[in-house]
C-alpha cells in the first residue's frame, strides 16, 4: 500500500478538476494555492463546497489511505484513534486526490511520487475521516457515503489527527 508524507503536519483531499475550476471561475492565479487555504475566505468556501478537505495537525511520518464507500470499513472501531465527521466530497473524473499540504505551496511540484490517486464514482458523499493503526501501518480511512443531493457541511476545520 502507498505512503505519503505528512508535509507541513497536514494533508488534503481533493478533487483536482473541481479545484482547477474553482481557481479559474475565482480567478485566483499562480502556482501557490496554499496561501488562498490560508489568507482568505476561499479555503474555507473550497471545503465548504466539497473540493478540498484538509487534514490537519497530522505526527510527522508516512500515512496510507484507503477509500471505504457507504458501510464498508477498512479499521476495525479498536483501531480507529480519530474521527472527524460532518464533512462532505464531491468526486468528478472519477477520482479523489491525496497530498501532503506542503505540496500546495506549488502545486506544479504535485506527481505521481508525492500523492495518492483513488479511484470514486462521481456525485455527492458525505465523508467521515478515521484515523488509525492498521496491521501496524498509520492509516486514513476516508468513509465516503454517497448521497443523491448536495449534503450539509458541518465538518470542523480545527479538527487535530495526532494519534499515536
Amino acid at each position: 500500500m502507498k505512503k505519503i508524507f505528512s508535509e507541513l503536519k497536514g494533508f488534503v483531499v481533493f478533487s483536482p478538476q473541481l479545484l482547477a475550476k474553482y481557481l479559474q471561475e475565482n480567478n485566483l492565479p499562480g502556482t501557490n494555492i496554499l496561501k488562498y487555504f490560508v489568507e482568505n475566505e476561499h479555503g474555507d468556501e473550497i471545503t465548504k463546497l466539497g473540493i478540498a478537505i484538509p487534514i490537519i495537525g497530522v505526527e510527522e511520518d508516512y500515512y496510507a489511505f484507503q477509500v471505504s464507500v457507504n458501510d464498508e470499513k477498512i479499521l476495525n472501531d479498536n483501531e480507529v484513534e480519530v474521527e472527524s465527521k460532518g464533512w462532505i466530497f464531491q468526486a468528478a473524473n472519477n477520482e479523489i486526490k491525496i497530498v501532503g499540504i506542503g505540496y500546495l505551496k506549488d502545486i506544479t511540484s504535485i506527481n505521481a511520487e508525492n500523492s495518492i490517486t483513488l479511484s470514486l464514482e462521481n456525485g455527492w458523499y458525505s465523508l467521515k475521516i478515521r484515523g488509525g493503526n492498521k496491521d501496524g501501518e498509520r492509516l486514513f480511512e476516508l468513509n465516503m457515503q454517497k448521497q443523491d443531493i448536495h449534503p450539509a457541511f458541518s465538518g470542523d476545520v480545527t479538527t487535530e489527527y495526532y494519534y499515536g
